[in-house]
This record gives structure tokens, C-alpha cells and sequence, in this order.
């Protein structure tokens, strides 16, 4: 072997087929092999892949058990809708990449709080659980185990998280102004 040759390095797609195969289907419900390759998503995240590779992805997904397959159509499992929520915080940050937008950087306190409320039934165990994950990552403080709080806007994708229809009915976001003793909140947030 040449000491000279290095091995090529093969670069990880942002997003995957099969993630976007779980995002069309958590926000369609059942769908069909050629609905799920026309959707716009496909357009917009993956442009460049073939037929081909939309077959592979579903297969896989089914012996992962996050699709499952009757007849023509294909629809998420209770597994499969933890893999969407996770797809989807994934296509979220792919996109502010692309679009050049940084991190947030905290700036002046606008006098409201964001609390985000959950009720994740123990059946969607894993969606809490990443839920968490993801809220206690943007820097949002756990007030109770499914009431999260901070004082800046919440990132973009946290908020499509909270509106997908595949979500929504577990969560709400409450922005306010009053809460009656936000003292402790303010010196966790270095607001005071």
C-alpha cells in the first residue's frame, strides 16, 4: 500500500433520507411510496437523492420497526414518532445552518418569560425524555419535571417543535410578563 495515498473521506449527508422520510409522514399521517418521494421536504432537503435511496430508507425503517407498511401505505410507529421529533430538531438546525444564521446570543431581557408545559403520556416515554433534552440544551431552567422556563425567545426549533401537529398535543408554550415571585429565576438567569 502507498504510504502517500490517504483514504477518501466520504462527507455525512446534513440530513439523512430516512429523517426526512419520518418528518413527511409526522406531519402527513399514512402515505404512499410516491407522495413521500413528491413532497416538498424532499425538494427542499434532498434534491440530489434517487428513488432508489427512498426505497432503502423505508425498508430500513421498517426493520427498525419506526414505519410500518399496509398495503400502498406507509405510517410511523410509537418508535417512529420518537425518530421524527429527533429528525425534526435535526432539520431545524440544518436549516439555520444553510440560511448562515449563528446562535443565539443572549441579548437585553425584553421582560418576558417563556415556559414551555408538557404531558407526554409514559407510552412516548423517549419523546419526554428528548424533550427535556433539548429544552435543558437551549438553556431553558426545569421549574418542574415538564415545566421548563427562560426569559429569551426560544430557538426556532424548539417552536416548530411545540406547533408540529405530531407534538402540539402534548405541549404549550406560555409567554408572560407576571409571575408573582421571580426573583430566584432572575439570579439563575444573571437577569438582576
Amino acid at each position: 500500500m502507498d504510504d502517500n495515498h490517504e483514504p477518501t473521506l466520504i462527507e455525512r449527508p446534513d440530513i439523512t433520507v430516512a429523517q426526512i422520510v419520518l418528518l413527511i409522514l409526522a406531519q402527513k399521517g399514512k402515505l404512499p411510496y410516491r407522495s413521500i418521494v413528491s413532497h416538498p421536504l424532499t425538494a427542499l432537503l434532498a434534491a440530489t437523492r434517487t428513488g432508489n435511496s427512498y426505497y432503502t430508507a423505508l425498508a430500513r425503517l421498517k426493520s427498525r420497526r419506526q414505519v410500518t407498511r399496509s398495503g400502498q401505505f406507509y405510517e410511523l410507529t410509537p418508535h417512529g414518532e420518537f425518530a421524527a421529533l429527533k429528525a425534526l430538531v435535526r432539520k431545524e438546525l440544518v436549516l439555520q445552518e444553510r440560511t448562515g444564521k449563528k446562535k443565539r446570543k443572549d441579548s437585553a431581557w425584553d421582560g418576558k418569560w417563556r415556559i414551555v408545559l408538557f404531558d407526554v403520556p409514559e407510552s412516548k416515554r423517549p419523546i419526554r425524555d428528548y424533550l427535556r433534552g433539548v429544552l435543558k440544551r437551549a438553556g431553558c431552567y426545569a421549574l418542574m419535571r415538564s415545566m421548563w422556563i427562560s426569559p429569551y425567545k426560544l430557538p426556532s426549533y424548539i417552536q416548530r417543535i411545540l406547533e408540529d401537529a405530531a407534538y402540539r398535543k402534548y405541549a404549550r408554550m406560555i409567554t408572560t410578563s407576571d409571575i408573582d415571585y421571580d426573583e430566584d429565576l432572575r439570579k439563575r438567569f444573571r437577569l438582576c
